[in-house]
């Protein structure tokens, strides 16, 4: 194993390299220059068993870090000496940072640091300019012009030709990839000229901005384990399964980053990454698993939390036998469930509750969609408008079916993933606050196909589940008929049209007014009844100041601009 460690290290005189390129350009006068489609969620990967919280004052030491990232450098064959240790969770028998090959999230993450794209998101998640300074639409075909003096890490000239050779390589690379899905905005991609990009999109709307959110990669290295970028950083160390380093960009066309050197080291869980950072053999991790949320309330720690793109909602039976058909028995169930409590309690703090499906901190969310306060009096008057009375008062409501006493009963189905049981401990808070309004309910847990399975043939009255959703703008898997996350076959014209309007759109205030009417269509109808995102946390043992608009597959944005 220690030669095969040492044959894939990558010495660190490539830096050297890299400020001889920078002298010679500057004698010379030359120029410098997620996504998988929504899927019901099982993310095992985000959990891990618990570990022992608290520290001992000892690791606050400087003498002790130094030595635990001696002892890191001892096995890993990686060099530990930097700035900033971050710990990073990826299977080993999957991870490539190669970003055609990279579907794990923390390398994702990491990814966004070396390579940049033509248009980014900004920390409303609204597309702002990046690798392109500006762009043109007439219909169909969207015109970029790229900034001129930007060169990738090798010294090589940023051309439309990079951008286009990348676009192809990820269309090949398949569905495993995270840019995939918004690649399908595209029809065709061409370089004009050497900084003119041409695009022909699938539509006609701004939406097609998000197509444009894929790393660019150098093409000559497209091959490479570890290609080039344009980033703030580039790799100069990847040992597979153990470790990799990045060094600050000498060559990047903004400000010099404060972190100069950033080692990261994979770990098989959540939880050794977390007795890593409890150990300062780390001292920063991005992690979504539930076993950091009491960690992130110590003093040892700074925190800061992002919302990810996991959607936790109850999927109700609309089938014209299910109680739950009734648009007010909908809205009772919403009145009577403590969200805040919910996400507090079940969610171990990792929530952040929305009744809509679009990330509250977005620039497209409505804040007028959160009409739904916990309110058991509101609940109970729409029970009882719907004919539920407790007529035996035994605290169950009733209705007389017939000669019939039939009282209201709900089936409640869900499934655990492989290593808690948030959904289940969810589900027993929400059976104990529909009980307070005279709702019975049975609760049924599952694996995740046989819920499936449940929701599809309609042998349910409301499920909980997850769902992940993608950063492109477009609820159409969720609310059009046939859409991959459309669970109860929810149909509706008005919906129907403003899904199409979404892909027409022309401008920010125009997609922005249908996506707000979009979400004020599902609070009024109640499709589905929305409880909450899952968050995710940054915690490390020193400052995150610089750290701003992070998100699930760009955790670490902003860590050029912190200080050492």
């Amino acid at each position: 194993m220690k030669n095969i460690r040492n044959f894939m290290q990558i010495l660190r005189p490539e830096r050297s390299f890299a400020l001889l390129i920078v002298l010679c350009v500057a004698l010379c006068g030359a120029a410098l220059a997620e996504e998988p489609n929504p899927w019901i969620v099982d993310d095992s990967a985000a959990e891990a068993v618990p570990v022992e919280d608290g520290f001992t004052d000892e690791f606050t030491d400087n003498t002790v870090q130094q030595e635990a990232a001696a002892e890191l450098n001892a096995y890993s064959g990686v060099d530990m000496e930097a700035d900033l240790r971050v710990g990073y969770v990826a299977s080993t028998d999957s991870q490539q940072i190669n970003p055609f090959l990279c579907s794990e999230r923390d390398l994702v993450s990491l990814n966004q640091l070396v390579f940049e794209s033509v248009v980014e998101l900004d920390d409303d998640f609204k597309p702002s300019p990046l690798l392109a300074d500006s762009w043109t639409v007439d219909g169909k075909t969207w015109t970029f012009k790229l900034r001129d003096g930007i060169v990738f890490h090798n010294g090589a000239p940023l051309t439309a030709s990079d951008v286009v050779l990348s676009y192809q390589m990820f269309l090949n690379a398949g569905e495993s990839n995270p840019y995939y899905g918004r690649l399908s905005l595209v029809e065709s991609m061409e370089a004009t000229d050497t900084r003119t990009l041409t695009v022909q999109a699938k539509y006609s709307g701004y939406v097609t901005l998000y197509a444009m959110t894929f790393p660019v990669v150098q093409q000559s290295t497209i091959n490479e384990s570890m290609p080039r970028g344009t980033g703030p950083y580039w790799y100069t160390q990847f040992v597979y399964g153990v470790g990799l380093r990045l060094e600050a960009n000498p060559l990047w066309w903004k400000n010099d980053p404060g972190i100069h050197s950033i080692a990261a080291v994979n770990y098989a869980d959540s939880g050794d990454a977390l007795e890593a950072l409890k150990t300062r053999q780390i001292n920063l991790l991005c992690t979504q698993s539930s076993n950091a949320s009491f960690s992130r309330n110590l003093s040892e720690y700074t925190s800061m939390d992002y919302v990810t793109n996991t959607y936790e909602m109850l999927v109700p039976n609309l089938s014209e036998n299910s109680v739950m058909s009734d648009v007010r028995m909908r809205q009772a169930v919403m009145y009577a469930i403590d969200r805040a409590a919910l996400a507090s309690n079940a969610y171990l703090g990792m929530g952040i509750q929305c009744e809509v499906p679009v990330n509250p901190g977005s620039w497209l969310y409505e804040s007028q969609s959160a009409v739904f306060y916990y309110s058991p009096e509101r609940a109970l008057q729409l029970l009882q408008s719907c004919g539920w009375q407790d007529l035996t008062g035994d605290g169950i409501l009733n209705q007389v079916d017939g000669v019939i006493l039939k009282d209201l009963e709900l089936r409640l189905v869900t499934y655990n993933e492989p290593t808690n049981s948030i959904r289940e401990n969810a589900c027993d808070m929400i059976a104990d606050y529909l009980g307070k309004v005279g709702i019975k309910v049975n609760i049924e847990v599952r694996g995740r196909e046989r819920t499936l399975r449940y929701i599809r043939g309609h042998d349910y009255d409301i499920a909980l589940v997850g769902v992940n959703l993608s950063e492109v703008p477009d609820l159409s898997q969720m609310f059009r008929s046939g859409g991959s996350i459309n669970l109860n076959n929810y149909g509706n014209e008005e919906m129907q049209n403003l899904l199409t309007q979404v892909s027409t759109a022309s401008t920010e205030a125009e997609l922005k007014s249908i996506y707000s009417q979009i979400q004020m269509n599902i609070v009024d109808r109640l499709p589905v009844l929305g409880m909450l995102f899952r968050t995710g946390t940054v915690l490390s043992t020193r400052s995150l100041a610089g750290l701003s608009g992070i998100r699930a597959e760009n955790t670490l944005n902003g860590i050029e601009f912190m200080t050492k």
